[in-house]
């Protein structure tokens, strides 16, 4: 745990220089960023510990005094609630995201388990096949010796071999059904397998909404390789109009999130209705290499969006 602290407050301390939408204050507090470091150790009020050190540690390395550091510090304070929900938000996603991989691989399991049950029906029905294969051969030599005699014989002997070509049919039907029950379990797991460990993030935002802002400048991110992207948006606010649009790198919109506030909603006395929330999870195969935009139109909102971006990447051999 030690080990993760120390990286979390390099990160931390230098996460001015690490991300393009950073404003050029670096003592502004209008804006607070949840890392993307997730540690079943560190709790939310720790990591904001964290970030506090490192930021008291900026206001002196730019010569501010002591007084000068408290005032900026009661601004600063303010947004700490705004802070730890950001990164319980991101911990809760991660849980989500794990539990999904755990139902997959038990869902793989359970028609894997069921495969082999069908198998040993198959080969149940296939030996059952046999025996009546090897009674009708029995019967038919018994027939030949007595042809002038047995004509009933005969007659029984064939209704035996066609039960017993119908039984193997039946054998091999449900060997087919196995075969294709198995593949199918195989395919669950490797999906598992895929959905945990296929992706890594290349973008988190949390953004604040205010009635005076209108249009935010575009967030801008970079794809340097045809990838598969997986975008995760979650908004929320409690008056006005928000649009979210995703635009690939020749300027074609690719997937929008629009949400309207009605006022007159929260009358109803439930301060769940007092805001609208909508969310967008879209996955785009082939995405272009270049500059992809996320822009954000606000008329008269207020309230949080928070997003993720997460390219596709290829499992190591280990894995």
């Amino acid at each position: 745990m030690k080990t993760n602290t120390i990286l979390l407050f390099i990160f931390l301390a230098s996460g001015n220089f690490m991300f393009s939408q950073v404003a050029n204050d670096t003592l502004s507090v209008n804006y607070i960023y949840a890392p993307n470091i997730f540690n079943d150790n560190l709790s939310p009020k720790d990591s904001w510990e964290i970030h506090k050190a490192a930021y008291i540690k900026q206001l002196k390395s730019k010569g501010l005094t002591d007084d000068e550091i408290k005032r900026s510090m009661l601004t600063y304070e303010k947004d700490k609630e705004e802070f730890i929900s950001q990164v319980k938000e991101q911990q809760r996603l991660a849980a989500i995201q794990r539990k999904k991989a755990a139902e997959q691989r038990a869902l793989a399991e359970i028609v894997r388990k069921e495969a082999d049950k069908i198998r040993k029906q198959a080969d149940i029905l296939r030996r059952d096949a046999d025996e009546l294969r090897k009674q009708a051969d029995i019967v038919r030599n018994n027939a030949e010796k007595q042809r002038g005699k047995s004509a009933i014989q005969r007659e029984k002997a064939d209704e035996l071999r066609k039960q017993a070509e119908i039984q193997r049919a039946k054998a091999e039907e449900q060997r087919k059904l196995a075969d294709i029950q198995r593949a199918k379990a195989d395919k669950q797991r490797e999906k598992a397998d895929e959905w945990r460990n296929s992706f890594e993030n290349i973008l988190l935002k949390n953004i604040s909404l205010s009635n005076q802002q209108n249009n935010s400048k575009p967030i801008i991110f970079k794809v340097t390789s045809k990838t598969t992207l997986r975008f995760g948006i979650r908004a929320n606010i409690s008056s006005g109009n928000t649009l979210i649009e995703i635009y690939n790198p020749k300027g074609v919109k690719e997937g929008e999130l629009s949400l309207e506030h009605k006022s007159n909603s929260a009358s109803m006395g439930n301060d769940y209705l007092k805001y609208t929330s909508g969310a967008l999870d879209k996955t785009i195969s082939g995405a272009e290499v270049g500059e992809w935009q996320i822009k954000i139109t606000s008329q008269k909102s207020e309230g949080t969006v928070a997003m993720s971006v997460a390219q596709y990447i290829k499992p190591t051999v280990d894995e």
